[in-house]
């Protein structure tokens, strides 16, 4: 939750209120004179609130410890891995007080773009509607990673010239290790027969083609590397690219 502006400056009164009473009955119990506590208490906050606006231009100068928004593409087939580690990874960051939105293209299917099919023109829409929101959170700093299979390279790089803080994350998984997995069965459902109700049609790296990425900034192997090793590995890259 975030504290309303009302809240916050409450917040901020109490505290200040809270350190005045404070010093005032510290003074009172030392000095045993109500004027020594009037004359401490206004040369102390006075000189208290000279520092706090001093300390911030300081800091408001400082580039040290700042961070700017982050947009992540992934892109990887189906059962490769992508929610798991985006999912894992945002976690991670958020305990080091990052702000990180996961863009999941399942939950997106059903909400954002639920009027769309599996073309080539209807996923492309469905990328670009993912790569709006994720630029409208990266431009407010926040961590935005859109976790979708997001299969063409000309869409991912027309994502890349959305802003300037966009980076192609390749979630690599060979064909053979996805159909051993395919943990939701859709793989097996790909490869029925033509005419049987239950075939997947356009169905990517069956029946739909997959397009590797060209000269992608960070490239995670999940067929070869522990999933613990993936989420370390992205949690990495970002914390360099945004410090």
């Amino acid at each position: 939750m975030i504290d309303s502006r009302k809240r916050s400056i409450t917040k901020a009164f109490s505290w200040r209120l809270s350190g005045f009473i404070f010093l005032s009955v510290l003074t009172y119990l030392v000095t045993g004179s109500i004027e020594t506590v009037g004359q401490i208490a206004v040369v102390y906050h006075a000189t208290m609130l000279g520092l706090y606006f001093l300390h911030e231009r300081l800091w408001n100068h400082t580039k040290w410890g700042k961070t700017t928004g982050l947009f992540i593409q992934m892109t990887g087939m189906s059962g490769a891995g992508k929610s798991t580690i985006a999912y894992a990874t945002a976690e991670k960051l958020r305990r080091r007080g990052l702000k990180v939105e996961v863009i999941d293209g399942d939950e997106y299917r059903a909400g954002l773009c639920s009027d769309l099919g599996f073309s080539k023109e209807d996923r492309n829409t469905n990328v670009r509607r993912l790569g709006f929101v994720s630029k409208v959170l990266a431009r407010n700093n926040v961590i935005s990673i859109i976790a979708a299979i997001n299969p063409y390279q000309d869409i991912r790089s027309e994502l890349a010239k959305l802003c300037d803080n966009v980076k192609t994350v390749y979630v690599k998984c060979d064909l053979e290790t996805l159909k051993r997995r395919d943990p939701k069965g859709l793989y097996q459902r790909a490869l029925l027969p033509s005419g049987d109700p239950n075939k997947l049609q356009n169905f990517t790296g069956i029946s739909d083609p997959f397009e590797e990425p060209k000269n992608p900034d960070l490239i995670l192997e999940t067929n070869r590397e522990a999933q613990s090793y993936s989420i370390s590995k992205l949690e990495n890259f970002i914390l360099q690219s945004i410090l």
